[in-house]
């Protein structure tokens, strides 16, 4: 809706400007709409600007006495236009008051995620979620995977642990590898990012414990949107490194208005979450209080040519462990830029650094006094002055006692993570020609991490009640990880008749260095914090380099807007490809229909807004490890001699594993988008599967090789739908919800034996590939009981269940009346389960029965505490609400001079947690037998802490 209230010139002779303001239905201003400006009739875009953040705009050098065409567009908007608007002489006065309105349904937005630069929804066959920075200000969270929770409807992510810098296991569509890690690669402004998920090979946690994540430190302020497409077809053009999918950040560049200056101070409590905790003792004994504070300041601003913005934040948790054991400092700041050098050549770029600087706590498979060990393992019993195991049952003298010890446990502990990092994105946009865009991209993203672990004296005198003074040690790792990234694409757009192409051809180049040095000190003395002043010294390195490159084309056409064909093709060269594999290749083929655009369908348009058919099938892949197939020599010292042996094996046919999707789905929208609903069904096959195969005792070898022997299925519907019952200028009620189906199993191992994914050794408990089952399924002891409840028998390594769920999604929940605005979001999962070993050791060391029959405690004690492990195993279903959350917007504000507006706001995090097990089923080691980046599924719960809670009130002030 357009109301035209008056004019305003700004002349130089014959020249004028237009300025106006762009507000939404409920009279919010709208920030980031993009505006362009044609003369009448005509399709060339003279000028083009970005409304501030009091959705003001203003494009000058307009020709008095001359008709133009206005467009106003954003994401999550109906376009807007104005046409044969007549710009009348310098003297006199020129303004627009642009209204537009919200849509549910999104097929015209323009996304560049696996198209290389931009296009329509409407003309691609796949899915692309997008997510607006505005969602994600309302929430405290400073974590990438932890934000997205519930925000993508068909793809899951588990944080793995509560402590800062915790991993997380991503996946959308199934577990596509056996070998590699299921975490999609991110790119922030098109330049890639580590998305290290695991321990990494020298440090960084422990293998089968807690692991630090390089997703932890990605900022997350001054992002204007994040895009993500969840494999198949949509992400061959990222060819060999893409089977699980792509995120991509895109960062605000500025508006074309006056500066605009954003302040906001977040403050909260944080609580730990106790609902998982077996004694209710824990809870006093490991836990405080925390204070939960961020700072936050953005400036924004340009004019028609340029624009600028920039953010800074100071982030500081208190964490909730005692003597604040997980303290998680963070500041970062980011900045974006973008330049019309000429009237054909723009220029972007971002930049972003972050210090991150954390503690750890103990926790998993570190040996030693681990606080949750010590309190809910059992482990009491066994540790220091050796308590009762059985904290609630402990009287008042007794657990003072137990209180005292693990105070100074706790403060005598000394882990520290600190995290630099820094990513910059340079773009170049070269318009020759009308229609014709080239586009050139190039980045860093360096990352160091430093993690330190320091042990006294007089800690390891206290925890194991041993006095000493010459086991004092000090164990540091650094890593230090360097990306490149070069993209040159170009992009031409014709039409035929009724016909219009779009035609796309680019090439990709990246190169990751990561360097690994670990050294460590023993017999060293209270107070020092330097290997240096060890008396033994110990030191190891690791160098990994990965290198990737290809050329993509794509051709998209399209039939009276309302038919498509979607076709590609990329090849790729990688120096981890065998000799005899040469290039790879990577097809795609897709059709997108919109019905709703047929004739035969205009009398109904009252009732479905929009509909289409999509269709596609398209191959990704995943790259072997670096430098994986060469044969070589390992070299080592024995008797300080050189000594050397057979290293890997090699492989000359060592390609990448190729996960080839066809896929299928509707997307409808009814009542003029009021309800939305999409389903499609997939089936992703993995070949030639990158496996780690034994050699034969006969070659000689020694050392595992990777070969493409295994085949896996991944399977499944996705649903997902939009309700909006109330939609007026003062209320607003909407809900979301998304429903997945899941089926996984390895179709061929290729003769390959049964190997682990994460877990312990081959006689306890491991999750495991084998032919015939899910990937990372639980193995372990099957114990069966006789009638009198004693152990009868047991099978060692049976099929304990899977890991994997075989339904998940996400619910959520808007309401708005006038200024306020409450929101909350949970997701789900079902049909998977979890192996839970604090209860197994609780066992064993007396604190409880757990559910083991009394006939076979009488009987054997605790003796076979490791021959019934399938006792000990339970569902993971879940319903978890991530968000609660309120807003109340002031708008009118003029009697503070200088104030637009303000936002007060509050959110609870994690408040409800509905679980069929008795452990927290997310709050699983996320470990990999496989090494840095490799698989992992989750599945055993051990002494592993649960996120907090979060009670957090904002104040956000926009001048």
């Amino acid at each position: 809706m357009l109301l035209l209230l008056g004019l305003q010139v700004q002349a130089h002779a014959q020249d004028a400007a237009v300025t106006g303001s762009v507000i939404s239905e409920k009279g919010d201003f709208l920030q980031g709409v993009n505006v362009q400006a044609r003369k009448a009739g005509s399709a060339a875009v003279i000028a083009s600007v970005v409304t501030d953040e009091k959705g003001l705009f203003m494009i000058k050098q307009l020709a008095a006495g001359t008709k133009y065409d206005f467009t106003f567009s954003s994401v999550g908007y109906e376009n807007n236009f104005y046409r044969n608007y007549l710009v009348k002489p310098a003297a006199q006065k020129n303004s627009l008051l642009i209204k537009l309105k919200e849509k549910n349904n999104q097929l015209d937005e323009v996304v560049v995620t696996g198209q290389g630069i931009g296009i329509s929804k409407r003309r691609i066959a796949t899915n692309v979620t997008s997510i607006k920075g505005t969602e994600l200000e309302q929430l405290p969270s400073g974590r990438l995977d932890q934000l997205l929770q519930s925000k993508l409807p068909n793809a899951q992510i588990r944080l793995t642990g509560g402590q800062a810098g915790a991993t997380s296991i991503i996946r959308a569509r199934g577990v596509t590898s056996a070998f590699v890690n299921s975490t999609p690669i991110i790119y922030i402004d098109g330049v890639r990012l580590d998305n290290l998920n695991t321990v990494a090979a020298l440090g960084g946690g422990s293998a089968q414990g807690s692991a630090i994540s390089s997703i932890a430190d990605i900022p997350m302020d001054n992002i204007e949107t994040i895009e993500y497409i969840n494999g198949g077809a949509a992400t061959t053009l990222y060819g060999s490194d893409a089977a699980n999918g792509v995120i991509q950040i895109i960062t605000k560049k500025g508006s074309g208005g006056k500066t605009a200056v954003t302040a906001e101070v977040q403050l909260g409590a944080e609580r730990s979450t106790n609902d998982f905790l077996h004694f209710k003792r824990t809870a006093d004994l490991l836990f405080q209080n925390g204070l939960f504070q961020k700072y936050h300041v953005a400036v924004n601003g340009g004019k028609d040519k340029s624009g600028f913005s920039f953010s800074m934040n100071y982030m500081n948790s208190s964490g909730v462990q005692i003597y604040d054991q997980n303290n998680n400092r963070k500041i970062d700041f980011s900045s974006g830029y973008r330049a019309a050098l000429t009237d054909k050549l723009t220029y972007e770029n971002s930049f972003t650094y972050v210090n991150n600087k954390y503690k750890r706590n103990r926790n998993g498979n570190q040996g030693g006094y681990t606080g949750l060990w010590f309190a809910e393992s059992g482990s009491s019993s066994i540790t220091g002055p050796r308590f009762n195991p059985n904290l609630d049952s402990l009287s008042d003298a007794d657990f003072a006692k137990m209180k005292d010890y693990v105070n100074e446990a706790e403060r005598l502990q000394d882990n520290q993570i600190t995290v630099n990092r820094f990513t910059t994105s340079q773009v170049f946009k070269y318009t020759p020609i009308k229609k014709m865009v080239i586009k050139a991209t190039g980045g860093i993203d360096y990352r160091v991490m430093r993690d330190m672990m320091v042990q006294t004296n007089q800690y390891l005198t206290h925890t194991t009640g041993t006095y000493t003074n010459n086991r004092g040690n000090i164990s540091n790792s650094e890593r230090k990880y360097m990306g490149l990234t070069f993209e040159l694409n170009g992009q031409y757009s014709w039409n035929i008749n009724d016909f219009s192409f779009v035609s796309t051809i680019g090439g990709q180049f990246f190169r990751n260095e990561d360097n690994q040095v670990a050294y460590s000190g023993t017999n060293v003395r209270d107070g020092s914090r330097l290997v240096s002043d060890a008396a033994v010294r110990t030191a190891n390195d690791y160098y990994l380099e990965v290198v990737n490159y290809g050329i993509y084309v794509l051709q998209n056409i399209g039939y009276k807007n309302r038919f498509f064909l979607d076709l590609g093709l990329r090849g790729d060269g990688n120096p981890a490809f065998g000799k005899n594999i040469g290039v790879q290749y990577y097809p795609k083929a897709g059709m997108s229909w919109v019905f709703s655009s047929e004739p035969w369908m205009e009398g109904i348009h009252n009732v479905v807004s929009s509909a289409r058919l999509r269709a596609s099938y398209g191959l990704a892949g995943n790259l072997p490890m670096a430098w994986a197939n060469q044969r070589t020599i390992k070299l080592d010292g024995f008797g300080g001699e050189q000594t050397a042996y057979f290293g890997q094996p090699g492989n000359n046919d060592l390609g990448p594993e190729k996960t080839q999707t066809a896929e299928g789905g509707i997307d409808l929208s009814f009542l003029k988008d009021r309800i939305t609903f999409s389903a499609g069904y997939y089936r992703a096959v993995t070949n030639r599967a990158l496996f780690s195969v034994p050699p034969t005792p006969s070659s000689g070898e020694m050392q595992n090789q990777q070969f493409n022997v295994g085949k896996i299925l991944n399977r499944g519907w996705e649903f997902h739908t939009t309700v909006v019952p109330v939609k007026t200028n003062d209320v607003t009620l909407s809900a979301n919800l998304s429903v997945n189906t899941l089926y996984n199993t390895v179709l061929s191992s290729g003769g390959v034996a049964p190997f682990n994914l994460n877990g312990f050794s081959a006689r306890t408990l491991q999750t495991v590939v084998q032919q015939g089952y899910s990937v990372g399924f639980l193995r372990g002891n099957y114990g069966t009981f006789d009638a009198n409840g004693v152990l009868s028998s047991t099978v060692a390594q049976s099929y304990l269940g899977t890991t994997i769920p075989d339904l998940f999604g996400s619910m959520g929940l808007n309401f708005r009346y006038r200024n306020l605005s409450l929101f909350a979001n949970a997701d789900y999962q079902k049909g998977a389960v979890a192996s839970d070993w604090d209860s197994q050791f609780r066992f064993n060391y007396g604190a409880g029965t757990e559910g083991i029959p009394q006939g076979e405690i009488d009987k054997n004690k605790r003796a076979n505490w490791l021959s019934f492990t399938n006792m000990f195993v339970h569902k993971t279903d879940f319903i978890k609400v991530r968000t609660i959350g309120v807003t109340w917007g002031l708008k009118k504000l003029s009697a503070i001079p200088g104030i637009q507006n303000m936002v007060i706001g509050f959110t609870v995090s994690n408040p409800f947690n509905f679980a069929a097990s008795p452990f927290d089923p997310e709050a699983t080691i996320s470990g990999s037998a496989q090494g840095q980046g490799g698989a992992t599924t989750g599945g055993i719960s051990y002494a592993t802490y649960s996120a907090p809670r979060q009670f957090v009130g904002s104040v956000r002030v926009n001048f």
